[in-house]
């Protein structure tokens, strides 16, 4: 694996440091009924939410992704995580996450994706995500809840880096905590 030299920076309500690139990515990344609002990510940084982590990565050259966690008693999730297109297919989503399971010690680390037959995309991503250590969850039904009033429940697949203890409860906290359900 090759050393880009990155920085993760997590933003803090003292200096919120989201710029329009970042923002620009997000946006670009997800599709809206996959992302939550911006100014929901706003809010839970400048609330100090000790659960809640919003990490810039930076590289030489300037911003190379961010992702957003959450950390659960029995998992570490990571809500959403995206690498700038010009980056992408270089090593660099690997090397985050490598950073994110060395963040996350012990706990497995979970990601949703949309399932393999939603997209040539989607086949991609899995395949990304198992190469760097995932375990597709295909046998468990899993449906992510709307961000927002008038957003549509999104079929998704979890993907875990280890067993989850009780992936019942797990999803239980992930719809409370993350999705307000």
């Amino acid at each position: 694996m090759s050393n880009h030299n990155l920085t993760h920076i997590t933003v803090t309500p003292d200096a919120i440091g989201l710029t329009d690139e970042v923002k620009g990515l997000y946006l670009e990344s997800f599709p809206e009924e996959e992302r939550r609002p911006w100014e929901s990510i706003c809010g839970l940084i400048e609330s100090g939410a000790p659960f809640f982590k919003f990490v810039i990565v930076r590289s030489d050259a300037g911003i190379a992704g961010f992702y957003t966690l959450w950390r659960f008693p029995q998992a570490l999730y990571v809500e959403h995580f995206a690498v700038m297109r010009s980056l992408r297919g270089n090593g660099f989503g690997s090397e985050i996450l490598t950073e994110i399971k060395t963040q996350a010690g012990e706990l497995p680390v979970v990601v949703e994706v949309e399932p393999a037959e939603s997209s040539s995309e989607a086949v991609s991503r899995i395949k990304f995500y198992e190469k760097a250590g995932f375990t597709a969850l295909y046998d468990f039904q899993y449906v992510q809840p709307p961000y927002a009033k008038g957003l549509p429940e999104v079929p998704m697949m979890l993907m875990t880096t280890s067993p989850l203890p009780d992936i019942e409860l797990f999803v239980i906290q992930l719809h409370t905590l993350v999705y307000n359900k």
